[in-house]
């Protein structure tokens, strides 16, 4: 538990902060009477400013020093911020170099077409380069109707990629160009990542969104991490981990590795990637036969009146255990489902049939348990490679949180989402926790870690092909009209957001514009995944990348290199060069394509807010200039928007009126205080700032660029740069979505009459007037008084325990794309609707018999363009290498320090050997089962360099989300002979000189 006496409070106490050493070691100035012995060289700082950290979505916070030139002299943790309490991991701790480092980009770069080298150019004239391209691009691939002869009015020329490393007003005013283009291939890292988890939130709880806050999980009683390893990839979240294991909290590890966070629990349990459904499913099973067996150890009332347990399904309906792994429904053809049979059944006077005994055989409750009852204890440890006393051990550990005193916790990250039954893995997850009443409770709910800044703000702010700021579903060919479009949402969220967008342009009797915007064909794909595909094609012309790394992020990275030199033209934004900018640069890439690299501030070199992976949304201030000439993405997009509305003026071929007609009044160096307040919306007519959902409305009075962030910025002022130490939850602490609402769905905590489950541990609390403790989410009195029921956004209010997904409305276990084992589950190996590209090649596991997974390491970030290029993370991590168990290495005569070859059917990679006893084989079918892990951060630029893993990886992806399977795929290993490993100084200062 964190002490009540911080560092701020010392400094407060002793009368100021002169004379006084900050944490880092700088001296404010001498001390009174002390005559210095010698001259004080060390720097001065004169200014603190606070901001939060760029790389994962933790939230961390950090403050700036900068001294009376306005230079950085140090950065530390902030010891203010609830979410890492001044505490700071090796990339938290070099923020400086971000900043003072001689490789960051001060120029604007152009690579000719066919050009060697780089040439300097003005910001004024490759804007205006860029802005001619854009036109051109655009025009020449302009599509106003489709094959089906309907409007759409959308270019397939053009694509932008990325966006999670901006912040939310950046990302906002993206998507708001990036529509008035025409472009449809939009997408950022999020598609990537956490798309597949989002979409499996919204279907059972609501909303595309984590449920709870970091700063609450010391009120589990257990929690349950499912791979996604903390102690390494969220390093702060972590320390309230260890606050609840102080407490008495068990802490369950499942992983294929002994990870650090395994290390410190209380039970580890080793099981293969791509499993994680059958482990889930088998943790299902024995938590609804222990419900039927013991009924008082759970919460009944939470089952029977917040989730759809007693809803009757449709007597069509068929499912895995009746056809062999699949559900009604199937088209070979398609690889889809015909969903028309998922449906709830329906008395004769239209209600739905409800039985709240929970016997019906086709009740929601007992579908389940038919579901699960092939995931039996042996059938989960001959799947997982786990052994049966240990998955027991789990089963009896998590499913005592289902007392409706106690809470559980499960935390997911990259290796449940990124697979083709990414969005399924998160669905079981959520199925399970709502069985057990722990969603919307204090210390419950689905904890999911976020790999960028501000992933889930730039989801939320529309940087997605198929979601508009705020979710509203984007337009598609069916969308013939707004009433047809706002249907799919809300018609005040559709009319504000257009509003907003398109001012005095915009009324009921034209739609509020709606026609401007462009339509995707149904059933098409226009993601991340597909886009790439686009590029090397010829399709699109040209791309963006906004802080994206496409050559090391995607999956069949080498593909992407590919696609780019396809390209007429090239913008990326970056604070170094990067593969992507650098693509033309490596070995065997023959090219013609323009690439413009402008240089991009750092977080704390701009302001703005971004919102973690809790929702919460905090303000970045700037602390010091950007060097050289690097500009924010928010000046960047400004201008170059400004320019593109110029060249089109005075046209109205090709829907030019969606660009001449938007609303674009920022300067070119816009404020991000103004966007902010755009975003949370105001009164037409008085400009006065909204401060409730309440208040939007259908008839053009309002304007609002993102109905989840009304009440961010009002009249009283920024609520994101909030820094108060009260509140329940934290609430006093910058501003969270909606409403600064801190735990989702929080009405569940509470019975029928509104009184706390667990009166210890009270979220919300209803006194007979009103309700007290977190902001109630529904805004609705208890459900005994008419109020309604928990789940706002879901069907009928509930939890969705049966969900139509587009692979099924129950999670089932399916293998990966490429493995080396056969279902035991089913006939049924692969997901029958993962989505699988045209021309993909799959590995046999003949050809490729170890299974790899791609993993995170603490001192890098994600595609590393940021990390690779700061000295201190260089040389605590220098090199790229795969994680082998001891026992593969000897059968291959690998010892540690020897370079391997990885292959897989997309290509090879040439890494070194981490021998270790973290990984062991699995027993499996009978067989012996090797898994490698491999660290993704690495590229052919930087002061750190290695081969990408992501080159091994497939394209194939989760359909609910398009995410690609980075998490379980098929290579040969082997040993190079002349291989030898890197050295700290052989590597990194060769480099450097």
């Amino acid at each position: 538990m964190r002490s009540q006496f911080s560092r701020r409070d010392f400094l407060k106490i002793s009368g100021g902060t002169a004379g006084l050493f900050a944490t880092a070691g700088l001296f404010r100035g001498p001390i009174k009477g002390v005559e210095p012995t010698m001259v004080d060289t060390r720097p001065r700082w004169v200014k603190e400013t606070t901001t939060i950290c760029p790389f994962d979505a933790s939230g961390c916070g950090f403050i700036c020093y900068t001294d009376s030139a306005g230079n950085l002299t140090n950065m530390e943790g902030d010891p203010d911020n609830p979410v890492n309490r001044g505490s700071a991991c090796s990339k938290g701790a070099s923020l400086i170099q971000l900043h003072n480092n001689k490789h960051r980009l001060e120029k604007v770069l152009y690579r000719a077409a066919g050009a060697s080298d780089w040439e300097e150019k003005s910001w004024d004239w490759a804007l205006g380069e860029i802005a001619n391209k854009v036109k051109a691009s655009r025009d020449s691939g302009f599509v106003a109707t489709n094959a089906a002869g309907k409007t759409v009015n959308r270019t397939e020329a053009i694509a932008s990629l990325g966006g999670a490393t901006l912040d939310n007003e950046e990302c906002y005013l993206l998507s708001k160009m990036l529509r008035a283009l025409g472009i449809v291939y939009l997408d950022s890292q999020a598609r990537l990542s956490t798309a597949s988890s989002l979409e499996a939130l919204a279907a059972s709880f609501g909303h595309h969104a984590m449920n709870n806050s970091w700063t609450d999980i010391s009120n589990a009683n257990v929690i349950l991490d499912m791979g996604g390893n903390p102690a390494e990839n969220y390093p702060a979240c972590f320390s309230h981990l260890g606050e609840a294991m102080g407490k008495g909290t068990e802490l369950i590890s499942v992983d294929c590795r002994l990870t650090r966070t395994a290390a410190k629990a209380g039970t580890f349990v080793a099981a293969r990637s791509g499993s994680e459904i059958a482990f889930t499913g088998g943790l299902i099973k024995y938590v609804i036969a222990d419900i039927e067996a013991h009924p008082a150890n759970y919460n009944l009332t939470y089952i029977t009146e917040y989730t759809t347990a007693g809803m009757v399904v449709n007597s069509n309906f068929k499912g895995p255990a009746d056809l062999d792994g699949m559900f009604t429904g199937y088209n070979s053809a398609s690889h889809s489902y015909d969903q028309s049979n998922w449906s709830f059944a329906k008395a004769s006077n239209g209600d739905p049939i409800i039985d709240k005994t929970l016997t019906n055989p086709n009740c929601v409750f007992q579908l389940l348990k038919k579901q699960y009852a092939r995931y039996t204890p042996e059938m989960v440890a001959a799947t997982c490679g786990c052994s049966q006393a240990d998955f027991a051990k789990v089963c009896a550990s998590f499913a005592s949180t289902g007392k409706a005193d106690k809470a559980g916790a499960i935390i997911y990250a990259m290796s449940s989402t990124q697979h083709t039954s990414g969005a399924q893995t998160v669905r079981a997850y959520a199925i399970l926790q709502m069985l057990l009443g722990n969603i919307g409770v204090s210390g419950g709910g689905l904890f999911a870690l976020g790999g960028e800044s501000n992933v889930q703000g730039a989801a939320d702010n529309g940087v997605a092909w198929n979601k508009l700021p705020g979710y509203l579903s984007a337009p598609t060919e069916d969308d013939t009209n707004f009433a047809a479009f706002a249907a799919k949402s809300s018609e005040q969220n559709a009319a504000s957001l257009l509003k907003a967008w398109y001012g005095s342009n915009a009324s009921s009797s034209n739609g509020f514009g709606f026609s401007f915007l462009p339509k995707t064909d149904t059933n098409t794909d226009y993601s991340y995944v597909n886009a790439i595909k686009q590029m090397a094609a010829g399709t699109i012309k040209g791309a963006f990348a906004w802080g994206a790394n496409p050559v090391v992020e995607s999956a069949a990275a080498a593909q992407a290199t590919q696609a780019l030199a396809k390209l007429d033209w090239l913008v990326v934004t970056d604070m170094f060069e990067s593969e992507t900018a650098a693509f033309w640069k490596k070995e065997g890439i023959s090219s013609q394509t323009e690439v413009f690299l402008l240089p991009a501030a750092c977080s704390y070199e701009k302001e703005g807010s971004v919102t973690n992976a809790d929702r919460w949304v905090q303000w970045r201030n700037q602390a010091v200039n950007a060097p050289g000439e690097a500009k924010s993405e928010l000046e960047v997009i400004s201008s170059l928007f400004s320019r593109i509305q110029s060249l089109y003026q005075g046209e109205s071929a090709l829907n030019a009126e969606a660009i001449t007609k938007l609303s674009w009044t920022y300067s070119t160096n816009p404020s991000a205080a103004d966007v902010a307040k755009e975003m949370n919306g105001y009164k037409v007519s008085s400009l006065q700032q909204l401060e409730s959902p309440e208040e939007l409305r259908t008839d053009g009075t309002v304007a609002c660029g993102n109905n989840l962030y009304v009440g961010s910025f009002t009249d009283a002022g920024n609520q994101m740069a909030r820094r108060e130490q009260t509140g329940v939850f934290h609430a006093g602490w910058a501003w969270s979505w909606p409403v600064n609402i801190r735990i989702l769905n929080n009405r569940a905590s509470v019975d029928l009459s509104g009184q706390p489950f667990n009166a210890a541990k009270p979220v919300v609390s209803w006194n007979g007037m009103g309700w007290s403790g977190d902001i109630v989410d529904g805004n609705n009195p208890p459900v005994n008084q008419s109020g309604g029921l928990p789940f706002k956004g879901t069907s009928g209010s509930q939890g969705q325990l049966f969900a139509a997904m587009a692979d099924g409305p129950m999670p089932e276990h399916y293998e990966p794309w490429e493995s080396p084992v056969d279902n035991a589950l089913s006939g049924t190996q692969n997901n029958p609707a993962a989505m699988v590209f045209e021309g993909d090649t799959k590995g046999s596991a003949g050809e490729y018999p170890v299974i790899c997974t791609t993993v995170r390491t603490v001192e890098h970030s994600l595609g590393g363009e940021l990390t690779r290029n700061m000295p201190f993370l260089v040389e605590l991590a220098p090199a790229a290498y795969v994680e082998i168990s001891e026992q593969l290495a000897s059968e291959k005569g690998i010892k540690a320090g020897d370079i391997v070859k990885l292959t897989s059917a997309r290509g090879s990679v040439s890494v070194a050997a981490a021998v270790t006893k973290r990984l062991k084989p699995f027993s499996i079918g009978g067989k012996t089962v090797h898994q490698v892990a491999i660290p993704y951060h690495w590229g052919f630029m930087g002061i750190a360099q290695g081969d990408s893993a992501n080159t091994l990886a497939p394209n194939t992806a989760d359909s609910n989300s398009s995410t690609p399977e980075f998490k379980a795929f098929l290579v040969k290993v082997e040993k190079e002979a002349d291989g030898t490993v890197p050295t700290i100084t052989g590597r990194y200062k060769v480099l450097e000189d």
